[in-house]
């Protein structure tokens, strides 16, 4: 009976795919047209795997979140379910990334350092 437990937890671990989270805590932004509308706390959670999986949730501390996920075709990148892109803006610190929403001139940006 061990050694089915050890050959199953074996073939678990050797699977092709590792995932992991990371979570951390920082100041979410909210732009729109240009100016800022909103910034507060927020929490960060990202979750990757080695087999390209991505997804990302912003949830500030008053309520309002922002989800970041790969398209169904792994082109592009969702940003509250819209077409969007990613831009690495250390401005303000090494830490902060903000993601643009492609057709409404919106942009949201954490500084969390957990993208």
């Amino acid at each position: 009976m061990h050694k089915l437990g050890y050959a199953l937890l074996l073939s678990l671990l050797a699977s092709g795919a590792y995932a992991g989270c990371g979570e951390g805590r920082g100041t979410c932004y909210y732009y729109k047209k240009g100016e800022l509308k909103g910034q507060g706390t927020c929490a960060v959670t990202t979750c990757a795997a080695t087999d390209q999986y991505f997804h990302s949730e912003w949830a500030w501390d008053n309520g309002n979140a922002v989800n970041i996920e790969p398209t169904a075709d792994k082109q592009g990148t969702l940003v509250n379910g819209k077409p969007g892109y990613v831009l690495q803006l250390p401005f303000k610190d090494e830490g902060m990334i903000c993601y643009a929403i492609a057709k409404n001139d919106e942009l949201v940006c954490n500084d969390s350092g957990v993208y």
